[in-house]
Parts: structure tokens; sequence; C-alpha cells
């Protein structure tokens, strides 16, 4: 436990890092929320198990239980985060358990795996689609010193965002500070966090040194890095506190030698506060020639504005145009990863788009991953388009090779930065055979086919997919598709149905 002064300190640390260090604002700005939030409900959670190793009382073991299945539901890389720390603690603890307390330890790990069985059971059922994930949150040493001198480095890995680390280097700082005190106290608290604290930093800053790691995005762990590091560093301002009390005022050097350095901290933090205030900052005075600055009041050319409301522009107007022309039988390409996966949510349309680098094989529909920006040849094009049944076509870019293409797009519709093409080519969701598809979620209806003829639907093939009425699913293979289509050969119903009986 901690004092009412220090629980505050950590708590305001904690609040100012979720909102003023640069990882952590990206994290939940760009919609990496569940990690931002996993990230500090992983504390809570090593410390209910902490005090379970200390007390053995089961208040504690149930509400570390709870914790952390409610933290792997959150985020599944919780397990990262607590796994190195609460081995530590079990092991220090072992030798003194009764067999009754080791159940309690293997019932929490039991109730955490029976919690999420559900979702882990389909993602092992399905594990062959996953490709290879090692774009994102990939470091290095490098960025170490890139941390530390507030360099962006890889806006692939820590943020399209200026690097403003300030105060997660002040709470490193103050945590090291204090662990080795602790140490030197014997105190039971520093095996934890100390043992969690290195696993991050050696995860966060060296973990894409293995492909394998490298597979959950390393760089990510420097924000359960900060968050884990607030407490001890909050118990370092008591420390600090008590060690100034304890002096007299007459030792003004004394506490210069403290006070000097801490304004110097507090002064670097207000900087990095003001980056998140861009609309705020005032407007620099134009040049002598009357010109505008170049610059920004913060020194830079282009400063974006990070509220989350920023990032997320009114589409509704996209959406209401999309369900007015969407008849179901064509699909929508979105080339605005954002967008795509926004229409997919808030309409019933058919959508090819979004996240680009999904790493799954199904990502192999989206043109914008198989081709940089979409650029291919009018041929490769057009082959596209009928093969994924694309019948519209949305770009947000002024790509010249999106808007020279009047031979196989048409311009009908202007919003913003958004331009809506239709596509000039005949599409079908039928690729073989004949009849009419109605999509819904898990299910797709056919009507009006041949029973004769095979039919082949444009849609990808999963193992688990069940036809009825009396009629089987075979696997349709497409080329640079790894998944492939479905095909359901003949004799077959007229009309019949598709449902995933996963």
């Amino acid at each position: 436990g901690a004092a009412r002064w220090p629980a505050l300190a950590a708590a305001t640390a904690g609040s100012t890092l979720w909102f003023f260090d640069s990882f952590a604002h990206w994290c939940w700005v760009v919609g990496m929320v569940s990690y931002a939030f996993a990230s500090y409900l992983v504390v809570l959670a090593l410390a209910l198990f902490y005090r379970y190793t200390e007390q053995f009382r089961p208040a504690h073991g149930v509400g570390a239980a709870v914790t952390l299945a409610l933290a792997h539901l959150v985020h599944p890389y919780s397990f990262f985060i607590a796994v190195v720390p609460m081995f530590a603690l079990y092991g220090r603890a072992f030798r003194s358990m009764r067999a009754r307390q080791h159940a309690w330890v293997l019932a929490i790990a039991g109730f955490v795996i029976a919690v999420n069985a559900y979702w882990l059971r389909t993602a092992f059922r399905f594990w062959h689609y996953i490709l290879d994930s090692a774009y994102f949150g990939e470091s290095g040493a490098s960025f170490i010193v890139g941390d530390l001198l507030a360099l962006l480095l890889d806006p692939k890995t820590s943020g399209l965002i200026g690097t403003r680390t300030s105060l997660r280097i002040a709470v490193v700082v103050a945590c090291v500070l204090t662990l080795l005190r602790w140490r030197r106290e014997r105190d039971a608290r520093t095996l934890p966090l100390a043992t969690a604290a290195l696993a991050m930093f050696a995860l966060g800053y060296f973990g894409s040194y293995s492909h394998a790691v490298a597979q959950i995005q390393p760089y990510r762990h420097v924000l359960p890095l900060a968050f884990l590091c607030v407490i001890p560093a909050a118990a370092c301002v008591e420390l600090a506190a008590a060690w100034i009390r304890a002096r007299p005022w007459r030792a003004r050097r004394e506490l210069a030698l403290v006070l000097i350095p801490v304004a110097l901290a507090l002064q670097d933090v207000a900087r990095d506060v003001t980056y998140y205030f861009a609309p705020q900052l005032p407007t620099p005075a134009p040049m002598p020639d009357g010109a505008p600055t170049p610059l920004s009041a913060s020194g830079y050319g282009i400063h974006p504005d990070f509220r989350w409301s920023a990032f997320n522009a009114d589409v509704r107007s996209i959406e209401d145009w999309v369900r007015a022309h969407d008849d179901g039988q064509g699909r929508f390409l979105v080339e605005f990863p954002p967008l795509g996966d926004r229409l997919a949510w808030a309409t019933d349309a058919q959508v090819l788009g979004g996240f680009t680098l999904r790493n799954l094989e199904h990502s192999d529909a989206n043109l914008f991953r198989r081709r940089a920006r979409g650029l291919a040849s009018d041929a490769e094009l057009r082959e596209y388009f009928e093969t994924y049944a694309v019948r519209w076509v949305i770009i947000s870019t002024v790509e010249p090779f999106w808007t020279n293409r009047p031979e196989l797009l048409e311009l009908v519709h202007s919003e913003h930065l958004l331009k809506i093409y239709r596509t000039r080519v005949d599409v079908s969701l039928i690729a073989e055979g004949d009849g009419v598809v109605t999509a819904e979620t898990n299910r797709l209806s056919v009507a009006g086919s041949d029973p004769e003829a095979d039919v082949v639907l444009r849609y990808h093939w999963l193992e688990t997919l069940e036809c009825a009425p009396g009629c089987a699913i075979e696997r349709e293979p497409v080329p640079h598709d790894r998944v492939g289509f479905i095909r359901v050969p003949a004799p077959h119903p007229a009309d019949f149905v598709i449902e995933n009986g996963y």
C-alpha cells in the first residue's frame, strides 16, 4: 500500500502519461486503445498476485484471477506483461507454500484460461491463416537513444507523432532509484517490479532482434514499462520529500541540488505537454516580406492536431451515400483504411479495404495490400475488379493514377478529399453459373441457380462453411489469393444457403 500523497503522485503520473507521453497518446488516438488499457490494468492484477504470495488470503487470489482474466479479455498481450513477474513471485514463495496455496495459483491460471477459452479456441482453430505480423513496433537499441533525445526514428514503430518521452524517462529514472534503495532494504516489492520493468525494457528495445518475438510488435511494451514504473517513481517522490524535510533550511546548497533538476525536468515535461495543444498555440509573426512563417509555434513545419476528435472526421454523409447506392450485388473498394473499416461497420455494404496490413491470408483480396497505393496496369485492374466484383472505388488520394482512368473508372461523387468512382466493368458476385446472391453476416443465400451446373461464388472459402439443403462445398483456387473462392458442385438445389457452421 501507499500513503495518500504517494498514491496521488502515482495517479497523477499515470494520467499524465496517458495523455502526454507520445506513444501512449498515439495508441489511443490511432486505435490501439485496448492495449493501452491493458498496459495499466495488468499492474492491478500483478499487485493482487503479489499480495496473495505475501499473505495467502483467498480474497487476493480471487482478485488476481478476475483482474488478470479481464486484462486478457481486453488484450491478449497482457500475458507478456504479467508472465515474468508472476513467475518470479511464485518462484520466491514456492517453498513456503502449502499444497492448498499451490492449488490456488493453479486455479488462478485455470480461471484466466477458462474465461478466455472461447476466443482462444477460435484463434487456434484458424491460426493457419495468420501471416507475418512483423511490420509495426519493430525497434532496436537505436530507439533507446531516440527516446532519450526525443527523435522520431520510424513512424511505423513509435507512431506518426513527435517523440515526447520526458515524463516516461523521468518515471523510469525515479523507478530505478527507488528499486535500488528497496533492494538494499530487502523490500519485497523489488522482485515483481524489477523483473517486470526489466522484462518490458528488454522486450521493448531488443525483442525485434528475434523474428518470432517481432510478431508481437515489441516496441509497444514501453507503455506497460512506464505504467509499471509509476508506483516506484511515486515512492521516490516520497523519499525525496522526506529527505528534504530532514534537512534544515540553512542547507540551501543541498536543497538546490534537488530542486534545480526537478525544475528542469518539469520544464521539459511542460514543453512536451504543449505539443498536444497545437490549435491553442500562438501563430508566429509573418516573415519580413509578409509571407507566413513556414514553422509553427512549436518549431514544426507541420504540426497536426492530436486530439482524438481531430482524427475522426464526420463521414456520415459518405455512409448515407453508400447505403443509398448499394444494391448488394457489387463491392466497394476503399483506399483509406479507417474509412474502409468504418463503412464495413456502419453499413451493410460489402467492403474491400480497411487496415491494409491485416495479418490474414484473406487480405489478399485488398488491392492496396497487393500494390502500394493501388498502382497497377489497366489489365490487372480490370481483372481485379472482375475477380472481386468491384462496382465502386472510394479514393482519398490525389494520385493521378486514379484520376486518369476514364476507360475503367467514372467519377460519380466528390466530397471533401474523397472521390467515388463507378467501375466501367460488368461485375457479378457469381463467377461461374447463374443466380442471385444475398450476403448477410455468416450467411450467403443463392436463388435461381441452374441445379445441373456448378456455381462458383466470389466469396472466400472457409472450412467451417456448410451448404443446405443437400449440397456440398469445394475450395476454388484463385490466382494471387491464398484462400480461394467457394464452389458448389452440381447437382444442387436451385435455391440454397451457405452458412458458417463453427
